[in-house]
């Protein structure tokens, strides 16, 4: 059975249109958090907050997560009693999470203290205040991993996508807010209240609809789904923590460079998680949503060869005209030079591993798919414990925040080179996949070339990005010609078909 079959198709475009009103909306959050905010101290904390509340969370609802619940609600469809189970493991998902929130209250301090020892007095006392109203929010967002998680086992995607945009809108309104009462303490508000509403609006809608019950459930049903989610989860324990392990490092190191710094690295994430959001994280949801390919061979090609020749291109630009993009995205009230300099070299770095990081993430969920778990997890803590003995080296060397700043993204970059090869080398697809990797390097060592030669000969900013644009075109067609050649044979073919009958009937 082909990946790419109708109801996949439909299934993946649902997702992808979530993830795009999600990277609309939090694009208009970064550029508005860039223009009032800019790397400050405010931003700094709320930024390292929002990590503070989310790190021990990571075992209950990061990226691997989904690989547990939903084949478990899947299996659960087939009996009786899947409204009962979800509930069950609701409850235990919400009641760990409410102690984890208990515990971060009161040891919060310690906790701040312990991500962001870098951050001046003030700013850690900040960042203080905004964690404890922030972790409020904690049991509602580990609930609504699980409620999504069921509704894409059933093929609905409606808690998926809004969640997806949920935190963008509260942001965006918290800066509101911030703007109009002058109060800081808005932004944490508004993150916890949305959070909290959207968890009541999707429990009350799953139990209306009857896909969640909790009606008649028991305490050997609630402690059977406990213990048949860690059972699962235990093969992917490690994840959690080197993720969230490896953000901690991230703000540390961030934290002893320049105040600013660990903002600027997010409005340089924001523009290089494009690729995740819209393609990765989508592609590998609709996989996990549907049993495993009869026919990988297939199915991996169909996807590699697309991708690459869209994001390896891509990803040469990004390099090329890092300070560019980040001049004309952010360049703007309180978002100065120093700013600049800061995030576009984070920028930069990241950039190196954009396309092997997309790439990366839909062929783990391939092995996810086909029951390889352990392995999974093994190559994505491999990748992240590259990436924290890379930051860690870095910090040693105590470069300039510039400097310092690149080696985080070479950093992130480092991790998403390590997660591809790794999960390349499981795979038995492996020597098609490489030459496929080989030939797409073509189109994007001419897009680096080209974009050097522009970056020297236009001077004006705005000029110089459109005529780079222009040659990134050029190298996608390129791409496209040497990994899709029948789709641009057939596309010529129109054209040609076009322009002939227009000159008939001319």
């Amino acid at each position: 059975m082909s990946f790419y079959q109708p109801s996949m198709r439909r299934f993946s475009a649902i997702l992808i249109s979530g993830a795009l009103a999600s990277k609309v909306l939090g694009f208009a959050r970064e550029v508005l958090m860039a223009h009032v905010l800019g790397a400050s101290m405010l931003a700094d904390g709320f930024r390292a907050a929002m990590a503070a509340v989310l790190i021990p969370l990571a075992f209950l609802q990061n990226e691997s997560v989904p690989a547990i619940m939903i084949p478990m609600h899947r299996e659960a469809l087939k009996g009786d009693d899947a409204p009962r189970r979800l509930g069950a493991l609701t409850i235990v998902i919400g009641s760990i999470a409410a102690l984890i929130m208990v515990v971060i209250e009161l040891l919060g301090e310690w906790w701040v203290n312990a991500m962001v020892g870098g951050f001046t007095p003030e700013g850690r006392v900040l960042t203080l205040h905004f964690v404890r109203m922030m972790s409020l929010a904690m049991p509602a967002s580990a609930i609504l991993n699980v409620l999504s998680a069921g509704e894409i086992a059933l093929g609905r995607t409606r808690l998926t996508n809004v969640r997806a945009s949920l935190l963008n809108v509260a942001v965006l309104a918290g800066i509101g807010l911030l703007l109009l009462t002058g109060n800081a303490y808005t932004l944490a508000c508004a993150f916890t209240v949305a959070f909290n509403a959207l968890a009541v609006w999707g429990l009350f809608s799953l139990w209306h609809e009857g896909t969640i019950s909790f009606k008649g459930l028991s305490y050997g049903l609630i402690i059977d789904r406990g213990k048949e989610f860690f059972r699962r989860l235990r093969p992917l324990l490690a994840l959690p923590l080197a993720e969230q392990g490896n953000v901690w490092i991230e703000r540390l190191t961030a934290s002893d460079l320049t105040t600013g710094a660990v903002a600027s690295l997010d409005y340089a994430r924001s523009l290089t998680e494009s690729a995740l959001l819209l393609i990765s994280q989508p592609v590998g949801m609709a996989v996990l949503s549907n049993h495993a390919s009869k026919n990988i061979h297939a199915q991996i090609e169909s996807l590699m060869r697309p991708l690459l020749a869209l994001i390896l291109p891509a990803s040469a630009f990004l390099i090329v005209f890092s300070t560019d993009i980040v001049h004309l995205v952010y360049y703007r009230g309180a978002f100065g030079d120093e700013a600049l300099l800061l995030t576009s070299h984070a920028l930069r770095g990241i950039a190196f591993g954009v396309w092997a990081a997309t790439l990366g993430w839909i062929l783990i969920r391939l092995l996810n798919g086909s029951g390889r778990n352990g392995m999974a997890a093994l190559i994505i803590v491999s990748a992240y414990l590259v990436n924290m003995a890379f930051n860690l080296t870095a910090s040693a060397m105590h470069p300039s925040p510039g400097e310092g700043m690149l080696l985080l993204g070479f950093g992130e970059a480092s991790r998403s080179l390590v997660l591809l090869v790794g999960v390349v080398l499981a795979l038995k697809e492996r020597r098609k996949i490489l030459p496929l990797i080989g030939l797409a390097l073509l189109p994007a060592l001419l897009m680096a070339a080209l974009g050097m030669l522009i970056q020297g000969a236009v001077a004006d900013l705005l000029p110089r990005l459109m005529t780079g644009g222009l040659a990134c075109l050029v190298c996608l067609a390129f791409a496209i010609s040497l990994l899709m050649p029948a789709t641009a044979m057939s596309a010529l073919h129109r054209v040609r078909r076009t322009l002939r009958f227009k000159g008939e009937l001319s």
